[in-house]
């Protein structure tokens, strides 16, 4: 990425958090807690998993604790961690070491073709999680996960529930990536607000069920092998040199379209993108994207009248790239609340 567009992407990325900060920070006192940030005591937590997104920048900036879970990526026989780290900008900074390996290591192995696959959270992983906040003094927990037909992270959130004392609700968002996080963000702003445990998995339900996103992949083969999408299709995609069109339904990835070429594949997104903002209460958009910075900026600015807030760049997270291949772009679209 040229120097100019790097600038850019982090203004983008820094823009994008200070807009997501207000609704999270709310009024009133705040002081330290157990995650670090400034909380409120008792009240509702929010749980998620890695692949929303989130930089831990908006993680602890809310009034309530907000924790987010890593999922496990396996790169041959090898497995890392995916974690939440501060905002990752175009130089990576400030990522931790674990994290920036699993980058580099992730963008080789798919280039390489060497296997990829993703696992839950442990439910005692989760447990862990649940029993802290318990021990933290939360009266509840709000867990938040991608989706059921893409993970079993939400058969492990209803697991580990049962080992607090305290309600857990799980809510399967059917989403992930951005569209995911902004549930999340969603949540914990209620919960901030003080609102009780069912009003806050209702927020976080609404917020989910109303977003969308679209991917435009290279190839199809990459998601063949992860087992994302049906042998037929990824013959299909391979057959008529289609750079595919890809959209989350029901919380499976779906082929949408099949443009024969990249910038007829970016024209139609942008197509799918207008007319699914057109008909959202106040849209907030966000690019993702794994190995394909610059064009990914270029998207950003191209989507950016269509959004209530700042467009960032974000990297997909590495247990849905690991899916969608190099090269990938996505947008994610999420109604403002309320």
């Amino acid at each position: 990425m040229d120097p100019a567009s790097a600038a850019h992407r982090d203004e983008l990325l820094a823009a994008w958090i200070q807009s997501s900060r207000g609704p999270l920070a709310g009024g009133g006192p705040r002081r330290a807690g157990l995650w670090g940030a400034r909380r409120r005591r008792g009240g509702i937590a929010v749980v998620t998993d890695s692949s929303c997104s989130l930089p831990s920048e908006l993680l602890d900036a809310a009034r309530v604790p907000v924790v987010s879970v890593p999922i496990p990526v396996m790169i041959g026989e090898q497995i890392y961690t995916e974690t939440a780290g501060k905002a990752r900008g175009s130089a990576g900074a400030g990522t931790p070491g674990d994290q920036t390996e699993l980058d580099r290591d992730l963008a080789l192995a798919v280039a390489q073709g060497i296997t990829v696959r993703t696992s839950r959270p442990s439910p005692g992983r989760l447990a862990q999680t649940f029993t802290a906040l318990q021990e933290q003094g939360c009266d509840g927990i709000v867990a938040i996960h991608l989706s059921s037909k893409l993970s079993g992270t939400v058969d492990a959130a209803r697991l580990a529930a049962g080992e607090v004392d305290i309600p857990v609700r799980v809510v399967d968002s059917l989403q992930t990536g951005a569209a995911l996080g902004h549930a999340v963000l969603d949540a914990a702003a209620a919960a901030g607000r003080g609102v009780g445990l069912e009003e806050v998995a209702d927020t976080a339900e609404h917020s989910a069920r109303g977003g969308t996103s679209f991917f435009v992949v290279p190839s199809l083969e990459q998601l063949r092998r992860g087992g994302r999408i049906n042998a037929l299709a990824s013959l299909l995609g391979g057959l008529l040199w289609v750079k595919p069109l890809l959209g989350l339904q029901d919380g499976e990835v779906q082929l949408v379209e099949r443009p024969r070429t990249m910038p007829r594949a970016m024209e139609r997104l942008m197509a799918r993108v207008e007319e699914s903002a057109a008909g959202m209460e106040r849209p907030r958009l966000v690019v993702h994207a794994f190995g394909n910075a610059s064009p990914a900026v270029e998207l950003a600015d191209q989507v950016a009248g269509l959004s209530s807030r700042p467009v960032p760049v974000v990297d997909l997270p590495p247990s849905l790239a690991a899916h969608l291949g190099l090269g990938a772009l996505a947008v994610c679209l999420t109604p403002e609340p309320g």
